[in-house]
C-alpha cells in the first residue's frame, strides 16, 4: 500500500521509538528485565501484522509506554496530563482512519494529518489537561524561553529542544557543562566514566546523536550524584527533590519533541518543519489568550472562597470539565454558523470584514483555526475526478447484474484517471460481489481479503459495508482465523457487525456470529 495512513502497528512503533524508553545498549536500565522487553517487541511485531486483538494489543503496548514513561515522569499529575495528551493523538488518528480516509501517498497523508489534526489538537490538549490537573500548582522549575520545548530555526541552524535545556540545566546549576559531567576535570585528573559522561552529553548537545532515555537519565543522575558527593567545596552542590524531578521531566519531553523533530526534518525538511512549528505557537498562543478568564475565574473562586490546598485539585478538574463542555457547545455553534456562510459564498474565502465579525463573536481560535484547516485542504486538492469515479463505483455495487466486463471497463476509466492506485480496493471489492452473487464464495474471498487490505487505511467510512462483507465471507469459505481478524479490525474502528451488534465478543458470542454467516445470504450487497 503507497496510498494510505500509517497502520496502527506502525503509529504505535513510532510512538515507542521517539520515546526513547527502550535501551538501545546492553547494561542500560529501565525497569524492565529481558523477558519484559522480549515480550514488548513480540506486541509490536503482532500488532504490526494485526495478529490477534487490536484493541488489547494496542491496550496492552500502551500500558507498556505508559509505565517506561512514569519512569522518566514521576509526578502523577503530569504523567496523567501527559498520557491524556498522547490518548487524544491517538483517538483523533483512530477517527481519521475510521471516518476520512485518503487520497494522497503516505508522505502526503502523514503530512496532511500532522497539519490538520495532530498539531491543533497537541496545541490544545497540552493547555487543557495542564489546567484540569492544575499543574502550575507543582511549582515544577521550567526553562524561561517559553518555546523551549520547540526547535528554534535560524536559516540552517537549529537549535534543538535537548540543546536548550541541558544549556538551562547547566545555567540552574550554576556549573558549566564540563564540570558538571567531570566535576573537577583538570590536565591531571583521569576517571574514566566521567570522561565519557562528558564525551556522551558533549555530542548530544552539540547535535551528533541523540540518546535513548536510559542512557541521557543515567548520564544525568550520576552526575548529580558526583556533584553532590564531591569534596572540592567549589564543585559540590546540593539539588532540591522538586529541581531533580523537575530537570528530569523537561529532559525527556525536550528529548522526545527532538527526536520527533528531527524526523520531520529528515523526511520534509527545515522549511515544514519551520511551518509546522510556527502552527504549533500560533494555536497555543490564540489558545492561551481566551483560556486567560477562564483561569482568572477559577482562580478568583478559589480564593474567594478559601478553598482548602486538598480541594483545589478538584475545583480545576471540575471547572475544567464544565468550561470544554462549554467550549464545545460553542463552537459547534461556530461551525454551524460558518457552514451557512461558506454555502452562502460558494465556498470561497470569506471576505476580511466576516472573519472580522465571527472573531468579535466566536474568539479567535475557534475562527482562526478552523479556517486555517479549510486552508490546508486546499493545499492537498482531491483529484479531480476522484469523487465521481468513488460513487460510480458504489453505483456498480449495487447494480444486480454487474458483470467482469462492467468492472473491466471501470478500471479501464480509473486508470486513464491516474487513479487505479487510490480505487484499487473498490474495483477488487466490485469483483468480490460479482462472485458472491454467483455463489463463489472461495472466489469472492479472495479479492475482498485484498480489497479489505487495500481499503483499511485509506477508504474511511466507505470501508464499512466491506469490512462485514469480508468476514460474512470468511465465515462462507470456513477460515475462522481471518474472520477474527475481520471482527477485531470492526470492532477496533467501532463498526456494527451483522448478528452481533451489541453483544460482547466472547468466544461464545463469535462462534454463534460465524454459524449465521454461514448461512445467511444478502440480496443488496
Amino acid at each position: 500500500m503507497n496510498d494510505n495512513f500509517p497502520t496502527l502497528g506502525e503509529l504505535v512503533k513510532f510512538a515507542f521509538d521517539v520515546a526513547g524508553v527502550l535501551p538501545r545498549k546492553r547494561g542500560e536500565s529501565d525497569g524492565l528485565n529481558d523477558a519484559d522487553k522480549k515480550i514488548i517487541q513480540k506486541r509490536l511485531e503482532r500488532l504490526v501484522d494485526e495478529e490477534g486483538s487490536l484493541t488489547d494489543r494496542c491496550g496492552e503496548l500502551i500500558s507498556s509506554l505508559a509505565f517506561l514513561t512514569a519512569g522518566a515522569i514521576p509526578n502523577v499529575k503530569v504523567n496523567l496530563a501527559f498520557g491524556e495528551s498522547v490518548m487524544d493523538l491517538f483517538e483523533i488518528y483512530n477517527a481519521v482512519i475510521r471516518d476520512e480516509g485518503t487520497y494522497l501517498n503516505k508522505k502526503d497523508s502523514i503530512l496532511w494529518f500532522c497539519r490538520a489534526h495532530a498539531i491543533p489538537r497537541l496545541a490544545l490538549s497540552i493547555q487543557k489537561h495542564s489546567l484540569r490537573f492544575n499543574l502550575a500548582y507543582e511549582g515544577f522549575a521550567i526553562p524561561p524561553d517559553p518555546n523551549w520545548y520547540l526547535p528554534t530555526i535560524s536559516g540552517d541552524d537549529i537549535v534543538w529542544p535537548i540543546r536548550k535545556v541541558m544549556s538551562w540545566v547547566y545555567e540552574t546549576c550554576g556549573v558549566s557543562r564540563t564540570h558538571f559531567h567531570y566535576p573537577g576535570k583538570s590536565a591531571d585528573s583521569d576517571h574514566a566514566e566521567l570522561q565519557q559522561n562528558l564525551d556522551n552529553a558533549s555530542a548530544w548537545f552539540n547535535g551528533k546523536r541523540l540518546p535513548s532515555w536510559p542512557s541521557l537519565s543515567w548520564n544525568f543522575a550520576r552526575s548529580f550524584e558526583h556533584l553532590e558527593n564531591h569534596s572540592d567545596a567549589a564543585y559540590q552542590r546540593q539539588f532540591p527533590e522538586k529541581l531533580r524531578e523537575s530537570i528530569f521531566q523537561v529532559l525527556f519531553l525536550s528529548r522526545l519533541s527532538t527526536s520527533i523533530c528531527n524526523l520531520i526534518k529528515e523526511a520534509y525538511g527545515t522549511v515544514v518543519l519551520e511551518r509546522l512549528i510556527v502552527q504549533f505557537t500560533q494555536h497555543r498562543d490564540w489558545l492561551s489568550a481566551e483560556l486567560d478568564s477562564f483561569v482568572a475565574e477559577t482562580t478568583a473562586y478559589i480564593q474567594g472562597y478559601s478553598i482548602p490546598p486538598i480541594a483545589i485539585d478538584t475545583v480545576w478538574m471540575e471547572f475544567s470539565e464544565r468550561y470544554w463542555r462549554w467550549f464545545s457547545d460553542h463552537y459547534a455553534d461556530f461551525a454551524k454558523k460558518l457552514g451557512y456562510l461558506l454555502e452562502q459564498n460558494d465556498y470561497s474565502p470569506l471576505p476580511t470584514n466576516t472573519v472580522a465579525e465571527l472573531i468579535q463573536t466566536y474568539g479567535e481560535y475557534s475562527v482562526r483555526t478552523t479556517l486555517e484547516k479549510l486552508e490546508i485542504n486546499r493545499e492537498f486538492p482531491i483529484p479531480p475526478d476522484f469523487p465521481r469515479r468513488l460513487d460510480e463505483g458504489f453505483v456498480l455495487k449495487k447494480k444486480n447484474n454487474c458483470s467482469d466486463e462492467d468492472i473491466d471497463q471501470y478500471l479501464r476509466e480509473i486508470q486513464q484517471d491516474g487513479l487505479a492506485s487510490h480505487l484499487n480496493w473498490m474495483e477488487r471489492w466490485l469483483r468480490a460481489v460479482v462472485r458472491y452473487r454467483n455463489g463463489d464464495y472461495e472466489s469472492a474471498f479472495y479479492h475482498m481479503e485484498y480489497a479489505l487490505e487495500q481499503a483499511k487505511y485509506r477508504a474511511g467510512g466507505s470501508q464499512y459495508l466491506l469490512v462485514n462483507q469480508f468476514i460474512e465471507l470468511a465465515a462462507k469459505t470456513d477460515r475462522w482465523k481471518s474472520f477474527k481478524k475481520g471482527v477485531e479490525w470492526a470492532l477496533y474502528l467501532g463498526i456494527s457487525i451483522r448478528w452481533l451488534r451489541d453483544r460482547e465478543p466472547d468466544e461464545e458470542a463469535l462462534q454463534f456470529v460465524f454459524a449465521m454467516m454461514q448461512k445467511a445470504n444478502y440480496a443488496q450487497l
